[in-house]
């Protein structure tokens, strides 16, 4: 089998094999995602001949984390033929992308899994201080009828003001997330007009833009991401102040890919220092004894000579112990 990554005109053709392993997307989804998404993606491919026999889609987004931005890819499409399957494809492929991620130096790589068990022998863990943010039924039921009614479309203004107010939220709460501009809510946009809803906007008592929710109707009415502020008021309503519940609810596995950069952006209110011999099978390069810091300046990972006080782990664990260390908001599908 052939390896190699799709050149941009090529990247429609991987569409057959997506529809395959995906069926519960709808052609509409499909229509959407190859028509934004893949634009600036990359997608790694198998190939027996001229069929696609698997494949992984990397799909760029920016996060924040403790204050650092930062590039990172999230791995979606990880698909295979069912006629290939079990025969190693996908190693191959995860292989190769966090090779080339880590040699772009960036700190980790994550993605929503359909079963954990698959990525969890390639270094990936749930992210356990996932937050999600819920409403109540009773205002749920309430937007539900005030979307049923007129559905205004976001202005460019609105998604410039969604975009400001979004990140003053986050950045307060969280330590990881992805940070948004303009452009973010107009592919969200086109991404829940998909999916036969839209992104909202909505407003506190002087009727500024507070915060916002996406709706889809795609299999009934569902609201994703509902992002208020302290003053955020329900649409039609005066009086009535729109509120979230929050909850752990792990949702993304991640997995660092260059040790150093991934450390080097951490900061801690309490202090971390420990020497740590790192075992990593699929990336060797993080490989080794390293003495680690981490306060709220930042983090350091330096290497070091191996010595008997070093704790031994792999990369896995390694993860799981400084990702559990963070408040982490990331609830993108694609």
């Amino acid at each position: 089998m052939r390896l190699r990554y799709l050149r941009p005109e090529e990247k429609a053709v991987s569409r057959r094999l997506y529809e395959t392993c995906f069926p519960e997307d709808t052609p509409k989804f499909v229509d959407y995602y190859y028509a934004e998404k893949c634009r600036d993606n990359e997608i790694i491919v198998l190939e027996q001949g001229e069929k696609i026999c698997s494949m992984i889609h990397a799909n760029p987004f920016p996060v924040s984390c403790c204050k650092n931005r930062v590039m990172v890819h999230y791995l979606v499409a990880v698909a295979t033929d069912p006629a290939y399957r079990r025969q190693g494809c996908m190693r191959k492929l995860l292989r190769q992308t966090l090779q080339d991620a880590r040699d772009r130096q960036e700190p980790f790589s994550f993605l929503m899994p359909a079963d954990p068990a698959y990525y969890e022998p390639f270094g990936y863990r749930y992210w356990n201080g996932q937050q999600v943010w819920e409403i109540s039924a009773l205002q749920e039921e309430k937007l539900q009828t005030y979307c049923a009614g007129a559905q205004p479309c976001l202005s460019e203004i609105e998604e410039e003001q969604l975009a400001e107010c979004a990140n003053r939220i986050l950045g307060a709460k969280f330590d990881l997330y992805i940070p948004r501009d303009a452009s973010y809510y107009e592919r969200m946009k086109k991404e829940q007009q998909s999916e036969d809803g839209m992104v909202m906007a909505v407003y506190d008592g002087r009727g500024a833009v507070s915060g916002s929710f996406c709706y889809s109707m795609e299999d009934g009415f569902e609201i994703r991401e509902p992002l208020f502020g302290t003053d955020t008021r329900m649409p039609g309503s005066p009086t009535e102040i729109l509120t979230v519940t929050e909850q752990k609810k792990p949702l993304m596995m991640g997995r660092i890919v260059h040790l150093p950069a991934f450390v080097s952006m951490l900061r801690f209110a309490d202090v971390y220092e420990q020497t740590v011999q790192i075992r990593d099978e699929l990336l060797p390069e993080n490989d080794g004894c390293y003495r680690i810091r981490i306060d709220y300046t930042g983090g350091r990972a330096e290497k070091a000579e191996p010595c008997e006080a070093a704790v031994t782990m792999d990369i896995a664990g390694f993860g799981r112990q400084m990702f559990d260390r963070l408040k982490i908001f990331v609830n993108e599908l694609v």
